[in-house]
This record gives C-alpha cells, structure tokens and sequence, in this order.
C-alpha cells in the first residue's frame, strides 16, 4: 500500500536530495537565477522562499538558522544584506518558474528559477595578487 510521502524524490536518496537543494538554493542566491529542471525548480522553489522569509526578519538566530542550511557566511550576508531588503514589501512570492525549451538529449522540461523583481548587481571587490620579484621581494597590485 502507497503511503503519502511528502516532497518529490528526484530520483535520490535523502542525503544527496539535501545536497541537491542545498547547491541549487546556494546558486540562486549567488547570481540571481538558477537553469535546471521543471521538476527540481518546483522542488527548491518552497524551500528558498522560507529561507528569504526568515532572512527579511534579519535576527542573529534567523541568520544561524540560514547558515545551518547554507554553510557559507558570505551568501547568508548576501541573503539577508544585499537581498531582502528590495523584497520588503512582498509578503510571498518571491521567486517565480520560467519554462524553457525542452533538453536535448533527455526531452527534460527545463526551467528558469529567479526572483520576481530585478536585483541590484553586486560588484566583488578587486583582490591584490602578489607576484614575487627575482630579488625576492613581493610586490601588491591590484588585478584588473
């Protein structure tokens, strides 16, 4: 007897699921849109909406909650900083699901997961390379 299970499997099991949505909500966040299929869009698409919904509070035990998920205190930052504050006055429905043409060697349905409204781009500050000199010392530029 079939018993209702909740969630989709995708084809895995729990750990690689977990990791799955934990890669595809780490990118989304990251730049802003993730391509992948209709199926793993509908799947990550509940998920990230909690994680913004407990970033627009912003408090410091929302924020460990966030990073207990995203291991990375760079895209928590991005998150809860650079992210929500544009969505203030949404409530939900944050994301939205593009469908896309179909892939080519499986016929999968792909899909566009994004933001509802458009992002402002972040810069990443210039990092200085050091290159060492023949006399040994280390000189600082700044790449270009």
């Amino acid at each position: 007897m079939k018993k209702s299970v909740y969630g989709r499997k995708l084809g895995r099991n729990s750990n690689q699921r977990k990791a799955l949505f934990r890669s595809l909500i780490s990118c989304l966040i990251e730049k802003g849109k993730v391509r992948t299929t209709l199926a793993k869009a509908k799947a990550v698409k509940g998920q990230a909406e909690r994680l913004i919904t407990k970033a627009k509070k912003g408090s410091l035990n929302d924020r460990r909650i966030i990073l207990r998920f995203l291991n990375k205190k760079s895209l928590v930052d991005r998150l809860v900083d650079g992210i929500t504050p544009n969505l203030a006055e949404r409530h939900s429905g944050y994301l939205k699901i593009l469908k896309l043409e179909r892939r080519k060697g499986d016929d999968a349905v792909m899909a566009l997961l994004s933001f509802v409204d458009e992002l402002p781009v972040i810069e990443k500050p210039e990092k200085k390379v050091i290159k060492k000199v023949a006399e040994g010392k280390k000189v600082a530029e700044a790449k270009k």
